[in-house]
């Protein structure tokens, strides 16, 4: 990598970092590119250089998180159970948001934004690619019987994931975001009544 390269890197990587701890200081919303800007020590225009919008800053955010959250899944050997997928990904998300409940609500509703329209692609999304394919080696072997096809499964319980994380934001100081997850594991595989026999 050239100089050149390796400072637009370096330039990157602090204007991300500098955005981020404005995000948490000032709210998504009411942060103000300025402050981002003087913050890195660099113009305006440079921030809009590497980032069009803020809104880029968290769908970068979004990318890292959740190439480590798909690792959690992927790092399971592919004879470990549904549940202990699940419960990978389940601990991979609260550790990256335990500490982050405002962030994770802003980036939530920028990810469903992009989704909406087009400009996330699920079929390329780590996480459900991932996803998918412990729900198909649990249902080709019987752990899993339900009358819908894996895919729609997987994103069912990657719906109702976030919907409970979202959910836990509102009031991140009642319940951890774990004990959250914990129990949208339970829900989907046994239903609210919990497992049958209890």
């Amino acid at each position: 990598m050239g100089t050149r390269e390796r400072q637009r890197e370096e330039t990157h990587r602090k204007l991300y970092d500098c955005s981020l701890k404005v995000f948490r200081r000032d709210g998504f919303t009411e942060a103000k590119i300025d402050d981002i800007a003087k913050m890195a020590g660099v113009s305006r225009g440079t921030f809009y250089f590497h980032f069009p919008t803020k809104e880029d800053v968290l769908m970068e955010l979004l990318d890292v998180v959740e190439a480590r959250n798909a690792q959690a899944i992927e790092a399971l050997p592919n004879e470990a159970s549904l549940m202990a997928s699940l419960n990978a990904l389940c601990d991979s998300m609260a550790q990256e948001w335990q500490a982050d409940p405002r962030l994770l609500a802003d980036t939530a509703i920028v990810a469903l934004r992009a989704r909406s329209s087009g400009v996330l692609d699920t079929e390329v999304d780590p996480v459900r690619a991932t996803l998918a394919r412990r729900f198909e080696i649990a249902t080709e072997r019987g752990e899993l019987k339900a009358p819908l096809p894996p895919k729609i499964l997987c994103d069912f319980f990657l719906v109702n994931a976030l919907a409970g994380s979202v959910g836990w934001t509102a009031n991140p100081d009642g319940l951890s975001l774990r004990t959250v997850l914990e129990a949208v594991v339970q829900i989907f595989l046994h239903g609210a009544n919990g497992p049958s026999g209890t």
